[in-house]
């Protein structure tokens, strides 16, 4: 039996980079739906089950830091930047729950960090399922 395809939302109000980074991800597999407001990305993720985010950590109406800071996310989220930051930026937020920072057009580091994080997303859930059921019996 085909396993489902892993699912991918990417918010960002860059319609150029929505559109390049879902050919992207699909091209390698993935299941991708894409947001271009910070209410649709909140809506998506509380109606429907995504293995991980992308969003944009610019501008300031649609952003990670925002995201992070107002949803109890228990996926991993990916902040996307198009410019190079401040050097306290990236520190801060990983310590709200960003597991990684790329930079948007960097096509291969967003495909790299996509592929580290689900393959460890995948690997804890799996190894607390292992857990729970051992429990169980």
């Amino acid at each position: 039996m085909k396993q489902p395809r892993q699912r991918i939302l990417i918010s960002d109000c860059d319609v150029e980079a929505l559109i390049a980074l879902e050919r992207v991800l699909e091209n390698n597999g993935f299941d991708t739906t894409t947001v271009c407001t910070q209410d649709e990305t909140v809506r998506l993720l509380a109606q429907q089950q995504f293995d991980l985010v992308l969003v944009a950590d610019h501008p300031p109406e649609l952003n990670c830091e925002r995201l992070l800071r107002q949803s109890k996310l228990n996926v991993p989220v990916v902040a996307l930047e198009n410019r190079p930051r401040h050097p306290f930026a990236e520190p801060y937020l990983l310590s709200l729950g960003a597991r990684k920072i790329v930079h948007k057009w960097e096509h291969q580091e967003v495909q790299n960090a996509v592929n580290e994080l689900l393959v460890r997303h995948s690997g804890e859930t799996g190894k607390r399922a292992v857990a729970a059921a051992a429990k169980l019996g």
